[in-house]
């Protein structure tokens, strides 16, 4: 058969092949693309609904703790004082709180008082009737529990029921009774989490079928809309899955992606064809400049005498055999040249090696300490040299070798270095420190720059995912000046930041003072650990906005986390207290931050942020406490603190007061700017919350208390 005919036979056959395998994987990769992002949403929808629910539970457990240390119940359950209940256990009462019931029971089991609101006698009756028989006032409590709220289905109602044991606000006796507080799961509240997540929620309970309907995504219609419904099992008092959420989403309307995507390959085969006859047309008609190329190519040789040369010849015929065979000769040609040039270059050539790997760390490849060493003598020398040294160290390495082993821990060694040679420009001198540090010398940039670089570093580090634990790194940087004079000294500072911004790492040694700290305030006082979390993030944003240095955002991180740390030595009945305080109780709350001052300054690891703890009352016309300073006497970070705690306490409840809405909030800090609050930093945060909004889950939360409200 001609080569001609062979030509049209493969290349039609090549086509057909091609042509399937391509239509097929795009089907593949689109179809399972869509029923993934089905799979994503749901997940994330549950995700959301889950979490709102369990925001529910913790805020009517922060409600029952208010009431069953406060010593006007403790009180009650022994004297039944009928003043407590004409106060306390009224409609409106109920009202403010959002709950539909609350009972009081002594040690024997005996109800000495309840409420209810919204309810009919029926529901009042069966409800009193199941909590009795199924023990909720304590039975759903474990022994190291006091105040639990769990969700509960009771004849096709779903509930949430807290339930707790009464104590005095010292919690040094023994309790005399529980008290149990109940909130209806309706049609109110599930209107609710859809305008916050926009999907259906739906509580029943479990059946038979509830094995088969868990996780499996159906497509059903609702009022002629598609809808994509899942269901999953939730636990209810007892940890048994006896409750069936199911969550119903309107399906996207994949009908236009999919006509697009047809056409897509229609006009992707047409052009394929157009493609593949061109291509035919144009070998069949420049056979001949195969042959052109191999002359001209023996030409250029002849001329060069350059036996490195080479051709690429297509083809499995004649000319691709004669092209290979020439190729080959001139390798040998080329390679007697290499014998010969060697023996003359060996010499230079092993010198070189032994001062490379002198200096070179073998496992990274990257400079080792002599050579940094060796640069710090030079930079020595030029005084008036201006450079800056970043210093990183990688979390938790320790752990991976003792864990997963060395050979793991040098992978993540090879892994960040070649993160850092990527980063950095190629002037930049970078060394690996002895253990799992690295020191990077950089010259002809800014402050800003080397912020900048170090948030890269930062994020391309923490898209690794090739390791049992994710990677992250504390980074330190400091600059050369008229008091940091040597490498050495920059080198120090450098490092005493890297280990400040290591604080804030979960696994750091150094970090478990901090959270011991943190739990001792979330267990002595209402002062909630979220609102610990959100005031962290609140923080951060607005430290970013500011565009804050690297090690001022660290402290400002540590600092939303202890500013409050004085309260620890405050009495909790003070601390505590459901009502306003009195003008006693008020003067020793305001000295709080001489107390976290002073446990700060004893504490190595928090002594660079005491000022700032001691400062954050402080108010910008001076009437702040607890020594008056005023305007930019008032350390910076005390000053950010203060606006994002103040518009915190604004926008959430609390045991004495109501949470406010955004818009009032808002118009607080415009109103106090220049009196309680720095104008500059509550225009910008002001700015930044018009420009880029909260947070999603600050945004939630804020909109969950002021709908509680």
């Amino acid at each position: 058969m001609k080569l001609k005919y062979k030509t049209i036979i493969i290349a039609l056959c090549s086509a057909a092949v091609l042509l399937g395998i391509t239509y097929g994987i795009f089907y593949w990769v689109f179809y399972g693309y869509v029923d993934t992002a089905q799979r994503s949403q749901v997940d994330k929808d549950f995700e959301m609904v889950e979490t709102i629910i369990e925001n529910e539970k913790e805020n009517l457990n922060s409600i029952l703790k208010d009431w069953a240390y406060w010593d006007d119940t403790f009180n009650f359950i022994n004297d039944r004082n009928p003043n407590y209940v004409t106060a306390n256990l009224n409609d409106e009462s109920l009202e403010n709180l959002n709950l539909n019931m609350m009972l009081f029971v002594n040690q024997t089991g005996e109800v000495v008082g309840y409420g209810d609101f919204a309810l009919t006698e029926e529901q009042s009756a069966m409800l009193m009737e199941k909590i009795s028989q199924n023990n909720f006032y304590t039975g759903l409590l474990t022994e190291d529990e006091d105040v639990k709220t769990n969700l509960m289905i009771l004849d096709g109602q779903p509930y949430l029921i807290a339930s707790g044991r009464v104590n005095n606000s010292s919690r040094n006796t023994v309790s005399n009774g529980s008290m149990v507080m109940i909130k209806t799961v309706d049609d109110e509240m599930t209107a609710y989490i859809s305008e916050l997540t926009g999907v259906n929620v739906e509580l029943r309970e479990a059946g038979t079928v509830a094995t088969i309907l868990e996780n499996q995504i159906l497509k059903r219609e609702f009022d002629g809309k598609p809808y994509l419904t899942a269901s999953r099992l939730q636990p209810d008092g007892y940890g048994e899955g006896t409750i069936l959420m199911t969550i119903s989403r309107v399906e996207e309307n994949y009908a236009f992606v999919k006509n697009q995507f047809n056409l897509f390959m229609a006009s992707f085969v047409g052009f394929l064809l157009l493609i593949l006859g061109i291509d035919y047309f144009l070998v069949n008609r420049y056979f001949l400049k195969r042959i052109e190329k191999l002359i001209a190519f023996t030409k250029e040789v002849g001329l060069k005498r350059d036996a490195t040369l080479s051709i690429d010849m297509d083809g499995r015929d004649e000319l691709k055999t004669l092209a290979v065979s020439i190729n080959q000769m001139l390798r040998e040609i080329d390679q007697a040249n290499q014998n010969i040039k060697s023996n003359i270059t060996k010499r230079k050539v092993n010198e070189e090696e032994i001062r490379f790997l002198s200096y070179s760390d073998p496992l990274t490849r990257l400079k080792n300490r002599d050579y940094m060493k060796m640069q710090f003598e030079v930079l020595g020398q030029q005084q008036e040299s201006h450079y800056f040294i970043i210093m990183c160290d990688i979390n938790g390495l320790k752990l991976t070798n003792d864990a997963f082993g060395h050979q793991e821990g040098d992978q993540m060694l090879i892994a960040v270095s070649n993160v850092l040679r990527r980063m950095c420009r190629p002037n930049d001198m970078i060394s690996r420190w002895p253990g799992d540090e690295f020191v990077i010398v950089l010259k002809d940039i800014n402050q800003e720059g080397v912020c900048r670089l170090i948030r890269d570093i930062t994020d391309e580090i923490e898209k690794i995912r090739d390791f049992h634990l994710n990677i992250s790194v504390a980074m330190g940087y400091a600059e050369s000046n008229e008091e940091l004079k040597s490498p050495e000294e920059v080198l120090n500072q450098a490092e005493n930041r890297m280990y400040r911004n290591k604080l804030m790492e979960s696994t750091s040694s150094r970090n478990a003072t901090i959270r011991s700290l943190a739990r001792t305030l979330h267990e002595k006082s209402t002062e909630t650990e979220a609102h610990t979390m959100r005031i962290s993030q609140l923080s951060k944003a607005l430290g970013s906005h500011l565009k804050l240095r690297k090690d001022q955002l660290d402290e400002l991180e540590l600092l939303s986390l202890l500013h409050d740390i004085g309260k620890i030595g405050i009495p909790e009945y003070i601390l505590n207290k459901p009502a306003k305080l009195n003008n006693e109780e008020w003067e020793i709350i305001k000295t709080h931050p001489e107390i976290g001052y002073r446990i700060a300054k004893s504490t190595p690891v928090l002594e660079h942020i005491a000022e700032y703890i001691l400062a954050h009352h402080e108010k910008f016309d001076g009437t702040g406490y607890p020594n008056g300073l005023k305007g930019k006497e008032i350390p910076y970070l005390g000053r950010i603190i203060n606006v994002v705690d103040s518009f915190d306490v604004m926008t959430h409840s609390r045991s004495y007061k109501k949470a406010s809405d955004l818009s009032y909030a808002i118009s607080e800090l415009k109103a106090c700017s220049g009196t309680q609050f720095d104008p500059e930093i509550a225009s910008a945060f002001l700015k930044m919350i018009e420009d880029e909004g909260l947070p999603v889950r600050l945004e939630i939360s804020v909109f969950m208390d002021n709908q509680r409200n």
